[in-house]
């Protein structure tokens, strides 16, 4: 006689949560189990899968069932109805009649019969998944369409309206950050060192900061550090300029959950749905750098290349690579040049390009006289200006910024002193263990010490970063624009890219045709 060593199997995906009370994860644990009990068989244990669709086979519980069948814990399943199991007909009826029987595991369903039709019954609710799937897909692309954000957490730098799940507004504390990433962007700064600067600044990372507004604990394991993939994913989005893009990922179907990207075309994108951080001005300067592949790069001996991604050979349209040479001269005085040379040439030989060599030094003096040339073409006194003002409104927007954190982290401190107050009020009561009290004074308290570090660090930027008064003299300054003022910054402001010739002969000099391409 068969000694029954049952395993319940109980699903519940979001798709029937809508439907009726009858099939809810309790209701079907408990006329299961009655069943094993009125059977007299032994129940070795309930399998439980909360919210996972039927199509998708990699369920936790129903896993850990089939290696307890492999393994002879259990010897017959039981299940409410084979919907319960999965909606694939194919793996479903590969289970039943291949599987279980090669293990000697009996499939007992309460509400059907096992028999012929069996494949029927499965290829049915194979269908329902997919009209199922079919109904979500089209409505959430409906959706998508009138311009409803459909995301499960807002983008960084706004949140959902309370009173409008898939609208988007702005989030005051986390706005001028967003602003200021992109400033830094502009500048010139590379994504790891905008990453750096923001964990330099104490600012929070965009998921501890979301957790931390809900008064919740992170469930994810991370080093609640800013790094530069968030950084490159944040200069992506256009949700900062008042744009929806939606529909970048779909899953392969409603067998396979993979998500694969899809074309640019096939993107549903909406314009102008919520009110934007960002100007179309900066996002397109900022952009553009990443359009040309911009990446900050240094010379060897750690100093930063000034002409970096904007020099190109007019030959074979690659960029020109910096080299640095430097030596002590026998007087002791040192010796330092900076050159830049084709990539192609300095890769595979003069059989592939020539050297189109040209000296920073020489390049400098060239930039500056066209610089000054073009500015005097122009209005000059109003270019100043409104450099001036986009140094004063970028140090504002800092200002603003090192505010919001520093109110963040003091929030924060506060909750701590209040967690570190109860904590000694019941070790008092003895409501505490004394080992666990010492465990949770010394974590919060190095917490606070970290937010302490970071306040002080806070405060000082916002003492250092009011807005200076500009004098005449500074003005005359910026107007002059001499060899200290060309940075990278202004080069990337004012210029799209260098075509540089090689250098020819003529009449005993070397000659070499430079053009520079203004944005």
């Amino acid at each position: 006689m068969k000694h029954y060593k049952v395993g319940v199997y109980v699903r519940l995906s979001k798709e029937d949560s809508r439907t009726a009370e009858s099939v809810s994860i309790e209701n079907q644990k408990l006329m299961l189990t009655k069943h094993v009990i009125e059977k007299g068989w032994e129940l070795q244990e309930i399998y439980q899968d909360d919210g996972f669709s039927g199509t998708n086979q990699n369920r936790p519980a129903f896993q850990r069932m089939i290696a307890d069948v492999k393994s002879g814990y259990i010897n017959t399943i039981l299940i409410k109805d084979l919907s319960r199991l999965g909606r694939n007909y194919l793996e479903v009826g590969n289970l039943a009649e291949v599987f279980l029987p090669e293990h000697g595991c009996e499939l007992i369903s309460l509400n059907e019969k096992l028999d012929e039709m069996m494949v029927f019954r499965n290829w049915f609710n194979e269908q329902h998944s997919k009209t199922t799937s079919i109904k979500v897909r089209a409505g959430r692309r409906i959706s998508a369409q009138n311009g409803k954000y459909l995301g499960a957490y807002a983008p960084y730098g706004y949140i959902k309206d309370p009173k409008d799940r898939h609208k988007l507004i702005i989030d005051q504390n986390t706005a001028p950050v967003v602003q200021m990433i992109f400033q830094m962007r502009a500048s010139g700064m590379g994504f790891r060192s905008i990453a750096v600067k923001l964990n330099q600044d104490g600012i929070i990372p965009p998921r501890e900061y979301y957790y931390q507004s809900k008064n919740a604990k992170n469930p994810t394991k991370t080093r609640q550090m800013w790094g530069e993939t968030t950084v490159k994913d944040i200069m992506k989005n256009e949700a900062y300029i008042g744009h929806l893009v939606a529909g970048k990922l779909e899953s392969q179907s409603y067998k396979h959950q993979k998500l694969v990207k899809k074309d640019r075309n096939q993107w549903i994108r909406v314009e102008n749905t919520h009110e934007p951080i960002i100007s179309q001005e900066l996002w397109a300067r900022v952009q553009s750098y990443t359009d040309r592949k911009f990446r900050p790069r240094r010379l060897k001996d750690g100093d930063a290349n000034l002409f970096a991604g904007l020099l190109f050979c007019a030959d074979c349209g690659f960029r020109l690579r910096g080299n640095v040479e430097r030596r002590t001269r026998k007087d002791g005085s040192k010796y330092r040049k900076v050159s830049y040379m084709c990539s192609t040439y300095a890769n595979n030989g003069k059989g592939a390009c020539t050297i189109h060599s040209i000296t920073e030094e020489a390049l400098i003096e060239l930039v500056l006289t066209h610089i000054k040339s073009r500015l005097a073409e122009h209005n000059q006194p109003c270019i100043v200006e409104a450099v001036i003002a986009a140094k004063n409104a970028d140090t504002l927007s800092f200002e603003r910024v090192y505010k919001s954190e520093l109110a963040a982290h003091m929030k924060q401190i506060d909750k701590l002193d209040v967690l570190i107050e109860n904590l000694y009020e019941d070790k008092v009561a003895s409501l505490v263990p004394d080992s666990m009290f010492k465990r949770q004074v010394q974590k919060y308290e190095n917490e606070l010490a970290k937010r302490m570090q970071s306040v002080k660090i806070l405060e000082e930027r916002i003492r250092s970063s009011k807005p200076a008064n500009i004098s005449t003299e500074q003005i005359n300054n910026y107007a002059k624009i001499d060899c200290q003022d060309l940075s990278a910054e202004i080069l990337l402001l004012l210029i799209d890219k260098i075509i540089i010739s090689d250098v020819k002969q003529s009449f005993g000099q070397r000659i070499s045709d430079i053009k520079i391409v203004y944005n």
